[in-house]
């Protein structure tokens, strides 16, 4: 509906009103815009993905860390151990067995049990024994250097060996009377 507007100054009046209004109207269109931006969930799910994602990544490259550090000290210690074993007053030198064996046995040997390693120095000295008895002087090498991690291991958490086991020491005789080297 048109209004008419009676005089000059009338009209520029109604010409303001109608600016005004022009703007509010404007205006209510952007605020009505803006708050059906904020509650429009097309797109909701992709955001909970790429966070629920980046939360994951964040979690596993953290897990990674703590892998590899408990990996590389565990490394450190077999190769603390292997070392001060080689150059031990005894004067042990392995036989048979790459330094790369050794550290995977001593791994190894070192996750079991006490009842295990104890059980372990009996039937490794009764692997030895058998070798020795059929002339493998190769394979009865190996059995001392295994038989010497077992000690090891043994050392590291201060338990003897099975009553019905050799030492290292009377393996070693046996073997250099037997001919071995």
């Amino acid at each position: 509906m048109k209004m008419s507007c009676p005089d000059h100054v009338a009209a520029k009046h109604w010409h303001v009103h109608q600016g005004i209004a022009a703007m509010t109207l404007r205006k209510t269109t952007s605020y009505t815009r803006v708050l059906a931006a904020l509650h429009d969930e097309s797109g909701a799910v992709s955001v909970d993905w790429v966070v629920l994602s980046a939360a994951t990544l964040t979690l596993g490259m953290g897990a990674a860390t703590l892998v590899q550090t408990g990996t590389v000290s565990l490394g450190e210690a077999i190769n603390a151990t292997l070392s001060s074993t080689q150059s031990n007053d005894s004067g042990f030198s392995f036989y048979r067995l790459t330094e790369q064996q050794q550290q995977e046995m001593l791994a190894s040997y070192m996750d079991r049990t006490p009842e295990q390693l104890r059980e372990n120095s009996s039937y490794m000295s009764a692997q030895f024994l058998s070798r020795l008895e059929s002339g493998n002087l190769d394979e009865a090498a190996r059995w001392i250097d295994r038989r010497q991690l077992n000690q090891t291991a043994l050392d590291a958490r201060g338990l003897d060996a099975d009553e019905g086991a050799m030492t290292v020491a009377q393996m070693e005789q046996m073997f250099r009377d037997a001919g071995g080297t």
